[in-house]
This record gives C-alpha cells, sequence and structure tokens, in this order.
C-alpha cells in the first residue's frame, strides 16, 4: 500500500516538474515589435535586423509588414544590446522614356506608373554602417519604432 501511495504521488507531481522547467526554445528570450518610418511615412517593404553586441548567443531579423515587424518569444532575443539594421528590397524604379508617345489615359505620365514611384531611401548610418542599438529588457516591452530621417 505504501508502494502504491508513493507511485501515485511520483505520477501526481511529474507533471508539476515538467511544467516548472519552461519551454527550451524561448528560455531566455523575449518577443520583439515595432514599427519603421522613413521621414514620417510609413516604409511598407524592408526587413529590420537585430545583431548582438553583447556576449548574446541570439540575433534576429523580421520583414515588415505594413511597416509593422514583430519577432517572437520563440524566435526572440536574450536581453542585451543590439545593433538595428534597416533594409529595403533595393527595387530599382523604371526611368520614363522621354521619346515614348503619351497614351490616350495619360499612364505613362510621370507620377502615375507605380513603377514610378521612388522608394525611400534608407541612409548608411540605418543600414550597412549602422550605429544603431537599442537594448533588449528581460521584463520588456521591447516595442521600438524607428523614424528614419
Amino acid at each position: 500500500m505504501l508502494r502504491c501511495c508513493a507511485v501515485g504521488l511520483l505520477l501526481l507531481g511529474l507533471p508539476a516538474l515538467v511544467g516548472c522547467s519552461g519551454n527550451s526554445k524561448t528560455a531566455g528570450k523575449v518577443s520583439v515589435s515595432g514599427s519603421v518610418s522613413v521621414k514620417g511615412v510609413p516604409l511598407a517593404d524592408g526587413v529590420v535586423l537585430f545583431e548582438p553586441l553583447e556576449k548574446q548567443n541570439t540575433s534576429a531579423s523580421a520583414v515588415l509588414v505594413g511597416s509593422n515587424f514583430s519577432i517572437s518569444a520563440a524566435n526572440g532575443l536574450q536581453p542585451g544590446m543590439y545593433l538595428v539594421r534597416v533594409s529595403t528590397s533595393g527595387e530599382e524604379n523604371k526611368p520614363v522614356d522621354p521619346n515614348a508617345p503619351l497614351t490616350p489615359s495619360g499612364s505613362n505620365l510621370p507620377g502615375s506608373n507605380k513603377s514610378e514611384t521612388k522608394k525611400p531611401t534608407i541612409p548608411p548610418e540605418w543600414g550597412g554602417k549602422s550605429k544603431q542599438q537599442v537594448e533588449i529588457k528581460a521584463d520588456g516591452p521591447n516595442k521600438f519604432d524607428f523614424d528614419i530621417k
């Protein structure tokens, strides 16, 4: 009878021990979110990259969706200082051919074609030569709204 009770208590306590061990995928990592704009205009297309500056063994990148980004705790960052880089797709705009005849609808007038719309340019101090830093905190919130000037 004593043996049966001991086994029963062990089986009852096992789920509690497993629950306390934490999820190894998210252990020590936190979620990060925010938005990116260029001169006050939301950046609809781009990527935000977080590179560790201390002894963290995590880095992450997030694709902008409607100028917003989000990194879940499962893919998140350990607390500490990070270098931030922002980039866009780098698609070049098509120049307007000055010799092309105008269409009746005016669809080839400068500014009427989406491909002629200038994409925001990310300055080097936010891109390849970035010195932008943020601190990821264990207790959050880790929400960053970057307005690139």
